[in-house]
C-alpha cells in the first residue's frame, strides 16, 4: 500500500509538471553597428569631433524594433537590437565619423575635449508598414566649443525598402538606413565644419 501511495504521489508530481507552460523562445537579437564605411573624399578638419547621445521618443530608441501603422507604432515580435537604439545609434555615427576620416578624432561626448560637437534627436526609425520602408530621419545640430555655438542644422534622412514580413528583413532594412543617415550626418558636419574653420577675408 505504502509503495502504491508513493508511486501514485510520483505520477501526480509528473503530471503536474509536464503541465506547465514551456518557457517562450528567446527573442532573435540583431546588431546595429557601422560596418563597412568608406573614407570620405573631401578637406580634412583639424579638429576632435563629440557625438551626443540622440534625444527622442523613447519606443523608437530602446531595443525593440518598431513597425508603424499610420499613427499607430507596434514593436517587431521576439525581435531586439543587440543595444538600445540610442547607444547603438551613438556609437555607430562616432565609428563612421571616424572611418570617413575627415575628423581628427571622433568621440562619445565627454569622453575628451572636442571642437567639435554633434547633437541630434531621432525623429524617425522605424518601419513604414504601407510603404514597406524603413525609415531614419534626425535634426542634427553642429555645434562648436566653447559655449556650443550652433554652426549649422539640417534634417537629415534616409530609408530603404524592406524585402517582406520578417523579422531578419525588418532588421536589415533599419540597418541599412540608419547607416546611410549616419554617413549623411558625418559628412554634413565635416563640410560645415570644414567651412566653418577658413579664416574669412578681410
Amino acid at each position: 500500500m505504502k509503495r502504491a501511495l508513493v508511486l501514485a504521489a510520483a505520477l501526480a508530481l509528473g503530471g503536474c509538471i509536464s503541465l506547465l507552460p514551456k518557457a517562450p523562445p528567446p527573442p532573435r537579437t540583431f546588431i546595429l553597428g557601422a560596418g563597412e564605411v568608406a573614407h570620405a573624399e573631401g578637406a580634412p578638419v583639424d579638429g576632435v569631433i563629440a557625438v551626443a547621445a540622440p534625444g527622442g521618443d523613447r519606443a523608437l530608441l530602446g531595443a525593440e524594433m518598431v513597425w508603424s501603422t499610420g499613427d499607430e507604432l507596434a514593436y517587431v515580435g521576439h525581435t531586439q537590437w543587440s543595444a538600445d537604439a540610442d547607444d547603438a545609434l551613438q556609437a555607430l555615427l562616432v565609428e563612421t565619423l571616424s572611418r570617413q576620416g575627415r575628423f581628427r578624432a571622433a568621440v562619445r561626448a565627454g569622453e575628451v575635449r572636442a571642437q567639435y560637437e554633434i547633437r541630434w534627436d531621432v525623429i524617425s526609425f522605424q518601419v513604414d508598414s504601407a510603404a514597406m520602408t524603413a525609415r531614419f530621419r534626425a535634426d542634427v545640430k553642429l555645434t562648436q566649443t566653447p559655449g556650443r555655438q550652433v554652426i549649422a542644422q539640417e534634417i537629415v534622412e534616409a530609408s530603404a525598402p524592406v524585402p517582406g514580413r520578417s523579422q531578419s528583413g525588418a532588421a536589415a532594412a533599419l540597418l541599412q538606413a540608419a547607416r546611410e543617415g549616419a554617413a549623411r550626418i558625418a559628412l554634413f558636419a565635416a563640410d560645415r565644419a570644414s567651412s566653418a574653420s577658413r579664416p574669412t577675408n578681410p
